[in-house]
């Protein structure tokens, strides 16, 4: 390792047929605002193989081996279930919480940290 840097090594597949560009990058998740996207900035391979990686970065963050070249299109029934799924979990959510505050019949230690989690949970 030289001075000042961190290594780490994870393990990865290797694409079926290798095309051009298509090697294993190391980056790092970089904060802006409120927005975040991995980059490259301060981290290089160093070593590794067909399957696993060593990467070399100036720095501690969240670290990660791409190995997409170009965007990755959403899938629009991938949002649909992501939308549709986040809708139910929080409606059933919002009834336990409901039913955790209303039935007083219910009411011990662990009913309390139920609706506390769930509280926790919903916001």
């Amino acid at each position: 390792s030289l001075p000042g840097t961190t290594s780490h090594g994870s393990s990865h597949r290797a694409p079926q047929v290798p095309r051009a560009r298509e090697e294993p990058r190391c980056v790092s998740w970089h904060v802006v605002g409120t927005e975040g996207l991995w980059t490259p900035s301060g981290c290089t391979r160093v070593g590794g193989g067909t399957f696993h990686s060593i990467c070399a970065c100036t720095h501690f963050s969240t670290f990660a081996i791409l190995m997409a070249i170009r965007p990755v299109a959403e899938s629009f029934a991938l949002v649909v279930v992501t939308y549709v799924g986040m809708s139910v979990s929080l409606l059933c959510l919002f009834l336990a919480i409901v039913t955790f505050l209303l039935c007083r019949s219910l009411w011990s230690i662990s009913v309390t940290l139920h609706l506390q989690l769930s509280i926790c949970l919903f916001t």
